[in-house]
This record gives structure tokens, sequence and C-alpha cells, in this order.
């Protein structure tokens, strides 16, 4: 092909170097992409994919084939940290789940259909529907940045997964006790720390004894510390077994700095390091309380437990204790009365006490009365 005919080309350019091979260019946009060939009749077949590509919409930039799953991630988490989101915590929870199978895998090959596959293994794995979205939603968000900064093409279609919005989980006394055997010794506090309170799990991690005020019996939140950037208080010292615990607490952490000739600021540690996540901790613990000695799973329910099912827990105890729910989304944290629907608060035992209510209502009826009554019921 001659230096005329190399100039004349319809798409791109194609230039003889000194060491005897090619380069191929063209531009797009206003930038320029070039490959340096072996032989001219390769560098011309390179253009004419490239072409064929633009031509179909499919191109795909050099870089962009080089992007992953975990430079994804990343994105999503530079993204979250530069708008100080609050559910870093659940980011980072799907982005574990979701590297189960994609870690190391390229974005362009996380198609529509592997996506559709990863959905249907983990709903036949017990993964609860608004997890899986939480986790799809995870993986969309570093799509859509990676291709507002060029560095992907296109978002591939995501699966559309109906997740209903009451959210079940509670943690019985038995199971509760179960799963606490099996936490190591410094999150066994944390654990009934949520139980009591139903504080969230990033509001727990991050209290400090300054917060405490042993004198008041109070702890405290300070305004734009929470999810809902309110203030919030806590009166343990009419909560024995809230006051208990951080009074075993405080001696915990006063021994660990003496060990350790350190100030230890925060109320619940590792040693006196603040502990950051314990996912893999919690969800281990779970398991194995689920199980009996021989490995069988004897309590299904405690497989896929959640730390934030103890919240749902504390909320539905202040309900039974006959709490004014004013009064409970205080204590919890919550602003809108919209938890109880959506949190069903409503566990079978509650529905055998309503019946046994019922029951001594017909046993205070008598006999007598309660036959007419099923009589005229049924126009006897």
């Amino acid at each position: 092909m001659s230096r005329e005919d190399r100039e004349r080309r319809d798409f791109g350019t194609i230039r003889a170097l000194p060491d005897g091979r090619f380069k191929a260019r063209w531009r797009l946009d206003g930038r320029e992409y070039a490959k340096t060939c072996r032989t001219e009749a390769e560098a011309e077949k390179w253009l004419t994919r490239t072409e064929t590509e633009l031509d179909h919409g499919v191109f795909m930039s050099p870089a962009a084939k080089r992007v992953t799953f975990e430079d994804l991630v990343q994105m999503v988490r530079d993204d979250y940290a530069a708008n100080q989101r609050r559910s870093a915590e659940r980011l980072e929870c799907s982005a574990k789940r979701l590297a189960q199978t994609f870690a190391g895998q390229r974005a362009l090959a996380i198609t529509a259909d592997r996506l559709t596959a990863y959905v249907g293994d983990r709903l036949a794995a017990g993964a609860a529907p608004a997890t899986i979205r939480n986790e799809l939603n995870a993986l969309r968000r570093g799509f859509q940045l990676a291709k507002r900064a060029g560095k992907v093409t296109a978002v591939p279609a995501f699966p559309t997964l109906d997740a209903d919005r009451v959210r079940t989980g509670f943690f019985e006394d038995p199971d509760l006790a179960a799963v606490r055997r099996e936490l190591p010794a410094d999150l066994q506090p944390v654990l009934e720390f949520g139980w009591l309170t139903g504080w969230r799990k990033g509001e727990i991690l991050a209290l400090t004894w300054r917060q405490v005020d042993f004198p008041a019996g109070v702890v405290r939140l300070e305004p734009g510390t929470t999810k809902n950037a309110e203030g919030r208080e806590f009166p343990f010292s009419v909560l024995p077994p809230l006051r208990e615990l951080l009074e075993r607490q405080a001696e915990r952490t006063r021994a660990a700095e003496r060990r350790t000739g350190q100030i230890i600021p925060q109320v619940f540690h590792r040693a006196g390091k603040p502990i950051k996540d314990f996912f893999a901790a919690w969800a281990s613990a779970c398991d194995r309380a689920a199980r009996d000695t021989k490995g069988a799973i004897v309590r299904p329910a405690l497989i896929y437990r959640l730390f934030h099912d103890l919240r749902r827990t504390a909320v539905r105890n202040l309900e039974r204790a006959g709490v004014p729910r004013a009064v409970a989304m205080k204590l919890t944290g919550h602003k809108t009365e919209n938890v109880y629907p959506r949190y069903a608060i409503v566990a079978s035992q509650d529905l055998r006490d309503g019946l046994s209510k019922l029951a001594g209502l017909h046993a205070a009826r008598g006999p007598a009365g309660g036959q007419a009554a099923r009589s005229d019921l049924i126009g006897s």
C-alpha cells in the first residue's frame, strides 16, 4: 500500500515505522487511539475491525477492556467517601458477596446473563431478595461511575428483582444466647448492646467513652453522627442489664489501658484497637450456632441472621413492653412509625398470645352464651 493510499483511507491512518512495523491510528471524540502492528495487513485488519465495532455500537477502548471488578468496587468506595455516605458498611458486605463470584474478572465479562445467573445462585443459597438487590445496586453504581469517567462504554442490563419491603428476622432468647456463645469475647458486648438498645452497628462501633455519662446514667449520640443526623439519648440507669454491660466494658477497658499504657477512647474494641468490621466473625458464629455438635443444621433461621435483626428485635421488645411508639422511636433513632409495618412487628408467639386472649374471652362468656352466639352466626 503506497503512502498516498494510506492517507486516503476513509477511517484511520497507517504509518510505516523505521523498524519495519506499522502504526495504525484513528480518532474519536477528540481522542486518538493507536496500535503498533508487525505487518501492514495486521494494521489494516485492526482498523477494519474497529470501524465495524463502531458501526455496530459495540466498540470498547483498550482501557475499558482492562477495567476489573475490583476497579468498579473501588470507584463506588471513593464515591461513598466523597459524598460522606453512611451506608459504607452495607457496601462492604455487598462487595464481599459479589467478589465470591466476580473477583478478578474484567468488567466486560460481567454480562446480563451472568448477572441473572448470580441472582439465581443467591436465591438458591437462601439470600433475601432485598439483600441481593443491594448487591446488584452496588455493582450497577460501579458501572455507572465507570461509564461517567469514560472507563467503560456501556452498563450491562441488570435483572430486576422485586424485594418485599416487609423485613423479617428476630432473635428469640435461645437463638440470641447460641450466637453469643460462638462470638469472640470482644464482640459479645457489641451483640448485647445492640439487642438492648436497637442501635445500628455503625453507631455502636463508633461509640466513645465521652458519650457515656455514668453520673447521669445516659449514653448519647451527637447530632450529625447518626443516619438521620439527629442526636439521641438512651438512659441506661433505669435498665440494669445495660448499666451492668457498660460497667463491665469500662472495667475491661481500664484493664486494657493498664496493660498497653495507652488511652482507649472506644467503648467497644479489640485489645484496645477499634473494631471496624466483623462480617466474617458474625457469619461464622451464626453458622456454628445453627448446627449441633455433629454439624447438622438444627436452627436454620440462624444461617442468614443479620446483626440488623437485633435492631428489629429491640423495636419489637419495646412494643411488647407497652412503650409508646413516640418514645421507642426516640430511643432507637427511627423517624417515623413506618418501621412497624416494614419490620412486621409480629412474631408467632405474639399471635399465640393474642389467640389465648381470644380464648379467654370465649371462656368468660360461658357455654350457654357461646352456644347461642354460634347458633346465631350459622343461622341454626
